[in-house]
């Protein structure tokens, strides 16, 4: 049947379609969070990983929320895009190794 007044949710169908709207939202960041992560075991260990991806996570679901109103789907690869130039700028880089310096 049709119904033919407003819909009406109950406080806990509202808590369900959120949580699967935050549920769905951090699993679409996770291309990005997961290479922010890698990034922060890279510098620090399992808990500035933790902490990286929580951030990365943050900032790529903000970023698609902001732009989706704007470019609908294509919100999601543009909400990548923040996480993933912040993973490029902290990987650590390679140093050279100390055996090849003769002088002290």
């Amino acid at each position: 049947m049709i119904p033919l007044g407003p819909i009406e949710f109950s406080p806990s169908d509202v808590a369900l379609i959120l949580a699967v709207l935050a549920f769905g939202a951090v699993a679409l960041a996770l291309p990005a969070t997961l290479l922010l992560g890698w990034v922060g075991y890279r510098r620090g260990g399992r808990w500035r990983a933790v902490w990286y991806w929580f951030c990365g996570t943050g900032l790529s679901v903000g970023t698609t929320f902001a732009t989706a109103t704007y470019i609908r789907w294509w919100a999601v690869p543009v909400g990548w895009l923040p996480s993933l130039l912040v993973a490029w700028a902290l990987n650590p880089r390679r140093t050279p190794k100390a055996s090849y310096c003769r002088n002290p």
